[in-house]
């Protein structure tokens, strides 16, 4: 949509915007054997928005108006290029992506999530430490409260010493 060499975007601070783009979101495309430029990174985040949004719309039978659709993308994409909104950084860096449209990891768009641990089965609490452990693999940075304490007993790896007979 933009002419990069015509139109540069306002990434402000003295070029430090821009560095901390390059350095976060601007992701490496093999096609291209580099790494993406912003108006390409708009440009991935804006069509895997609405790539997901007619998935959903055709998943719940729901009317696709491809001209309005194309008018809000063109829009969404002026705001974002122009610095006018912006995703959240997870955004930036995840829409767009296999990591999205084929792994199926929406978590991966999170910033942040919270678990609680004040739960009543065992299994309920084994649950709490997976959310964290695949939340935090996906980057997700994750609160927990310690509700639980003292409702289970957790042992150590030393605590249990394992015989293996040969």
């Amino acid at each position: 949509m933009y002419d990069p060499q015509i139109r540069k975007p306002a990434f402000g601070f003295n070029g430090l915007g821009e560095i901390a783009y390059l350095r976060s979101y601007a992701r490496l495309d093999p096609e291209l054997g580099r790494q993406e430029r912003w108006h390409e990174t708009v440009e991935r985040v804006v069509n895997g928005c609405f790539s997901m949004q007619k998935e959903h719309f055709s998943e719940h039978s729901l009317v696709w108006n491809q001209e309005f659709k194309t008018s809000q993308a063109m829009r969404m994409y002026d705001k974002i290029f122009n610095m006018k909104f912006l995703p959240p950084g997870r955004g930036l860096w995840a829409m767009g992506t296999p990591i999205i449209s084929d792994k199926k990891l929406y978590g991966a768009l999170n910033n942040c999530a919270f678990v609680s641990t004040n739960v009543h089965s065992v299994e309920e609490f084994v649950d709490c430490f997976a959310f964290l452990m695949d939340s935090s693999l996906l980057g997700i940075g994750v609160g927990f409260d310690t509700l639980g304490k003292g409702r289970f007993e957790v042992f150590s790896p030393t605590d249990r010493v394992a015989t293996l007979q040969v």
